[in-house]
């Protein structure tokens, strides 16, 4: 057992939910690993640099999802490009499409696979994700289940932290919000801003996946994780 942390704002686990719930990238992917290879390879940005250059990046992203409705896809690209400027790099003119295509590959984190597989057997399994149908498609080889279902901006027009994310979330799970445990991790950029505090608000109940010691959220959470692997065992699964 890796470690299981609780906040002070936490309270003792319900009962096994319906569906568990995962916000992909950061939560179930790694792609703080996979955005600073991209820089580095893509944006010819100095290894040492590849940190700065990712929280950059994480900003500007965010930036762009607080505004009108795009596809993800031109997030990427443009959040891309906008980096490498701002960090007083140059990149070739392919560098933001290949970017783009870098998302496939992506790693999970060590810790989702075995997790996924024991939770799969006892609930069911969705991802709420501020991604494109096609990106996420191709993320979803690198897990060993099946998802029950998808639910992405594309399908919303809106981005998390937009309530109507979650509310379609819901509306297409086909139960009650208190039925679903949501799990996210700690966004450095946006803190709960992102993910946390809209599934909250929607009725769902939270666990916050603290992989790097960040503050805790200042709403109700179910648990507070430090990996994965403590997930199923809230539920002794």
């Amino acid at each position: 057992m890796s470690g299981m942390a609780v906040s002070d704002e936490a309270r003792q686990p319900g009962p096994l939910p319906r569906w568990v719930s995962f916000d992909c990238y950061g939560t179930l992917i790694d792609w703080e690993t996979g955005v600073r290879k991209a820089f580095v390879d893509l944006g010819h940005i100095p290894s040492e640099e590849s940190a700065e250059a990712f929280r950059t990046w994480e900003r500007l992203q965010w930036n762009l999802l607080a505004g009108p409705y795009v596809p993800y896809a031109e997030i990427l690209w443009a959040s891309f490009r906008e980096t490498v400027e701002q960090l007083g790099y140059w990149c070739p003119g392919y560098a933001g499409e290949a970017f783009v295509n870098s998302l496939s590959r992506w790693e999970p984190f060590p810790d989702a696979g075995a997790a996924l597989l024991r939770l799969s057997r006892s609930c069911r399994l969705t991802i709420i994700s501020n991604i494109d149908r096609k990106l996420l498609g191709q993320s979803l080889k690198h897990f060993p289940v099946r998802f029950d279902a998808l639910i992405t901006s594309e399908d919303t027009g809106a981005y998390k932290p937009d309530p109507r994310v979650f509310s379609y979330a819901v509306e297409q799970l086909g139960c009650n919000p208190s039925e679903i445990v949501h799990v996210s991790f700690g966004h450095v950029a946006c803190g709960a801003d992102y993910d946390l505090l809209p599934a909250s608000a929607a009725g769902l109940r939270i666990v916050y996946l603290n992989r790097n010691s960040l503050a805790a959220p200042k709403i109700a959470v179910e648990a507070e994780l430090a990996s994965l692997e403590d997930l199923p065992l809230l539920w002794n699964l």
